[in-house]
């Protein structure tokens, strides 16, 4: 048995009741022409009802005789005004109805327009069209470099290594996860916040920088937005084209790779992240007075009974320890720094921390 949308019944019936409408009201004037009064001449009380107010006394030229002048109103003419506005009623009921079929032919999704999504439907993909447009020339300008021509990443026609992540793969289309809600607003959410904020990696890894102007960057809302429906509803004809957009804008087609960031050394590592409690000066006192002097760590240290304990027992204590110094002792003031303990610094940094203060360099 064949099913039929909600919208797609409303609009017919709406159609049918305004046909209706039509019909009814074309009857209604026929019929009030054939059942109209002919016009009769004026005489009798029509007559004195034009020189008398309604409930006057009239005498007549004979004393026996008084007639009252009828005060209430002709029923011919309360019948013609009743059929006007039955015909008035009836005319804005229908036009009601026939109004709601049109807003559901025009707008609605039973619509013959633009493929049965109506004229808003129409609008929308008008704009979208335009966002990925305007997408793509941002693209072209900021993210080419790094992600590469066609948006895959990987490596370029040249042999070149791409420091960015694909952008145009099958998790992030539309057209794929339409029909998944909760992926499709997660995906949106998720490269939106991408482009704003940006990406941060430890060296020598490339890190994205934050695009949104709230973070620092150079775009407008509306343009991060225009970006993700690149990411999200471009096709593959605008990924092809944007070689050539590139060339519009005079810029070169191949990638031009920005140099990869230096790898900070274990002593500017400490500098940044240890000073915030010790110091490094010799002589000096620690910004937290409890933390040790690290300036001769590498003959002095550890300076702790425990540690040393720790040292003796366990050759590689100290990178345990600025990894993750409450799980080696519960209870210590000093946070956890390694990645894997939800720390700042990757598994290499922490090594090269611990080399800095253990062999100077």
């Amino acid at each position: 048995m064949p099913s039929f949308d909600v919208n797609t019944i409303l609009a017919a019936v709406s159609t049918l009741l305004f046909i209706a409408l039509i019909a009814y009201f074309a009857f209604l004037v026929k019929h009030q022409e054939e059942v109209e009064p002919e016009e009769k001449p004026v005489y009798g009380v029509e007559l004195l009802e034009q020189h008398y107010a309604p409930g006057a006394t009239v005498e007549q030229p004979t004393p026996y005789y008084v007639s009252p002048i009828p005060a209430s109103p002709d029923p011919l003419e309360i019948s013609a005004n009743l059929d006007k506005k039955i015909v008035l009623g009836g005319a804005m009921l229908f036009a009601m109805f026939g109004l709601i079929g049109g807003y559901f032919v025009i707008q609605g999704d039973a619509s013959p327009l633009n493929g049965g999504r109506g004229v808003r439907g129409a609008a929308v993909d008008r704009q979208l069209r335009q966002d990925v447009s305007r997408g793509k020339a941002i693209y072209a300008q900021l993210c080419y470099d790094c992600h590469g021509r066609e948006g895959k990443g990987g490596t370029t026609p040249e042999g070149q290594t791409l420091p960015g992540l694909p952008l145009n793969k099958a998790d992030f289309r539309h057209e794929n996860i339409k029909d998944d809600p909760a992926k499709l607003s997660d995906t949106r959410r998720l490269i939106d916040s991408t482009i704003a904020r940006g990406r941060k990696f430890s060296a020598p890894r490339y890190s994205m920088p934050a695009w949104a102007r709230s973070e620092g960057g150079p775009l407008s809302p509306w343009q991060v937005k225009q970006l993700t429906d690149l990411i999200m509803s471009g096709t593959d004809e605008d990924w092809a084209d944007m070689a050539h957009l590139r060339e519009e804008h005079a810029a070169p087609v191949a990638e031009q790779i920005p140099a990869p960031p230096t790898v900070a050394g274990g002593g500017d590592i400490a500098r940044s992240v240890c000073t915030r409690c010790h110091t490094l000066t010799a002589g000096a006192t620690s910004p937290v007075p409890l933390a040790p002097n690290l300036a001769d760590y590498a003959t002095k240290g550890p300076y702790a009974e425990e540690m040393k304990r720790l040292k003796a027992s366990d050759p590689d204590w100290l990178v345990k320890w600025v990894t993750n110094a409450p799980a080696v002792k519960p209870g210590t003031a000093m946070p956890a720094y390694g990645a894997s303990a939800g720390g700042e610094l990757s598994d290499d940094a922490v090594k090269l921390v611990v080399r800095f203060l253990v062999e100077g360099k």
